[in-house]
């Protein structure tokens, strides 16, 4: 099996488009085509992307070989170290359509919390409310 074969397989499985995988690394659907008929290959930040999101390894995607039991593990704490290194190689690959909607994404997100935190505090403060009003009654009588 080759790359552009695995990763035709790939895309399949996660059921999207050249289009929206396009959109995702931010190349043509063309460079996409390329790839899966193996006419070109991505670089190599675009070939961490996939891996990341594919779940595979990049020996997988491309040379086709299964990872062994004591790699997987060393593959897993790199993959946590380097979150953050992937997260800014994935951003800095964005188009500028793509990081104002990410943005618009962040502020949605945030007001959420904040709508959770409020509404957490206002039904705390509401039982407390009630628990006084039930011991000012119960000494009134």
């Amino acid at each position: 099996m080759t790359f552009g074969e695995r990763l035709y397989e790939l895309r399949k499985s996660k059921n999207i488009s050249q289009e929206e995988m396009a959109e995702l690394l931010d190349v043509s659907r063309q460079s996409i085509s390329k790839w899966e008929n193996d006419k070109a290959y991505p670089e190599m930040t675009r070939l961490l992307f996939m891996s990341e999101y594919f779940d595979v390894s990049l020996d997988y995607l491309m040379r086709g070989t299964e990872e062994d039991e004591n790699r997987k593990d060393v593959s897993v704490s790199y993959k946590a170290k380097n979150m953050l290194l992937v997260w800014n190689n994935f951003v800095s690959n964005l188009s500028s359509k793509q990081r104002k909607r990410l943005i618009i994404l962040y502020v949605l997100l945030v007001c959420v919390c904040v709508a959770i935190v409020i509404s957490f505090l206002y039904g705390v403060g509401y039982a407390i409310g009630q628990f006084v009003a039930h011991i000012q009654n119960d000494l009134n009588l």
